[in-house]
């Protein structure tokens, strides 16, 4: 058999040359003056179109150099980290998840092997290869959650009683507030604990919060890394993963919240109208507690408001802080109901130190409060007031967005009160209550029955 010469065919910062029968190499020198192979292929047609294609990305400028997704994941995640403008309770919160789970070795679902993620260069990344860290990674954090478990952690009490009540057929929703009858008669059986429940906290307990979060950082990592053009396709591509379902929010109505200030007695007592503030006002807990006496503004018409400024920065480990609100929305002015803005007047009188600066809610020593220290005080008080164990002090922002909702306030109104700087962020702390539903009604009934009550002539076939 006679060997077929070989031919060379030219291209300008290309060249195709046969290298056998049905063998054709493509080749091509790039932006940088490197030339590369870009493979062999059966026909001429083939190698001709993939040579196309990579001097079109060099024409149009959207060519990459192979090379550039040979960066190790773990360097390019600790360079994005350090490049990004992010609040410091943010950038806490992802260094943890990179730490925990996306950057330390799992074990392979099975343990065959441990999926070092980090390690591997980023076009390594493939949708297989995520695929199995993430089942990997919702068993490390499954047993996590486990341990948890183990050292006293566990269901909120609302799902003992939600339980408890489809145990002995009570109507009882899946999610909302619940009436205070059926919390005392959970008590009164003797508070028992369902053998299966489903926590408040459910993805906690079966760790798939975290998953949901490790994942969905790894998530906008990958998809800057394509921005960057260092890989061509975001390889996090599992539907539904880095989504997590919201945690059932208590409201607690005035009568548990007043009763949950009166327990903040002792060494605590200055801290009670905290509580209240908090409940009426809808501040942050880093912007109440960041609030100087200069912050408390006296209206014209003898009421009260704050001016939000700034917040309190408490991330674990680190001196406490003061920084911008969370958005610019953040920046707002809340007036306060008469109520409230009595109990406050009275704090500053016997509480607040005497210069403009003074933080209105400090420590004996007029030093910042710690997220710490807040939550074990208001445990207590709640413990002590038999408040719902599972109520946070996030919840008294719910409470006061309610209350605010309730009274009439638009969607606007609303957003601008809790400072939200889009309308589908203030929508999460509209809150329907029972009571408020039985008060919807009323008004229903009233508008019908002045309707009714007035002069107005139907005429037959026109009322419908």
């Amino acid at each position: 058999m006679t060997k077929r010469p070989r031919r060379s065919i030219r291209r300008a910062y290309g060249n195709i040359r046969q290298r056998g029968p049905n063998r054709w190499q493509a080749r091509y020198t790039g932006p940088d003056g490197v030339r590369r192979p870009i493979g062999t292929f059966e026909s001429e047609k083939a190698a001709n179109a993939a040579l196309a294609r990579v001097l079109s990305d060099v024409y149009q400028g959207t060519y990459r150099e192979p090379e550039t997704g040979d960066v190790p994941l773990r360097e390019y995640a600790r360079r994005w980290l350090a490049t990004r403008d992010l609040k410091p309770s943010t950038l806490d919160g992802y260094e943890r998840l990179l730490r925990r789970w996306i950057l330390t070795p799992l074990p392979s679902p099975g343990g065959a092997r441990q999926l070092d993620l980090g390690a591997l260069p980023l076009r390594s990344l493939s949708h297989t290869m995520v695929s199995e860290w993430y089942a990997a990674l919702l068993v490390a954090t499954a047993e996590s959650a486990a341990a948890w478990l183990a050292r006293g952690g566990g269901p909120s009490d609302a799902a003992h009683v939600r339980a408890w009540a489809r145990s002995t057929g009570l109507p009882v929703g899946d999610s909302g507030r619940m009436p205070g009858s059926l919390w005392d008669a959970w008590r009164s059986a003797g508070s028992p604990a369902a053998a299966l429940v489903e926590s408040r906290h459910a993805g906690t307990v079966t760790g798939r919060t975290q998953a949901a979060h490790a994942y969905a950082l790894l998530r906008t990592i990958c998809g800057d890394a394509v921005r960057d053009r260092l890989i061509e396709a975001n390889p996090c591509s599992i539907r539904g993963a880095g989504q997590t379902r919201p945690a059932e929010r208590v409201v607690p109505g005035d009568s548990v919240v007043d009763a949950i200030a009166a327990a903040f007695d002792g060494p605590s007592e200055r801290y009670r109208a905290a509580v209240v503030v908090a409940a009426h006002s809808g501040l942050r807990a880093g912007e109440l507690f960041a609030l100087e006496r200069q912050h408390v503004e006296r209206t014209p018409q003898g009421g009260v408001r704050l001016n939000v400024r700034q917040t309190l920065v408490d991330v674990p480990g680190k001196p406490v802080a003061f920084g911008p609100p969370k958005s610019d929305a953040g920046r707002r002015k809340v007036h306060l109901p008469p109520e409230a803005a009595r109990v406050l007047l009275a704090h500053l009188e016997r509480y607040t130190g005497p210069g403009p600066r003074a933080l209105v809610f400090a420590t004996a020593t007029g030093r910042p409060v710690r997220g710490g220290n807040r939550s074990s005080m208001f445990s207590r008080a709640k413990r002590r007031a038999g408040a719902p164990l599972e109520l946070r002090w996030h919840d008294l922002r719910h409470l006061a967005a309610t209350r605010a909702a309730e009274a009439g306030a638009t969607l606007a109104e609303l957003q601008r009160r809790i400072g939200h700087s889009t309308v589908a962020a203030a929508m999460v702390y509209q809150h329907a209550t029972d009571d408020g539903d039985e008060r919807l009604a009323a008004r229903m009934a009233e508008i019908q029955a002045a309707r009714r009550a007035s002069n107005v002539v139907e005429f037959p076939g026109l009322s419908g």
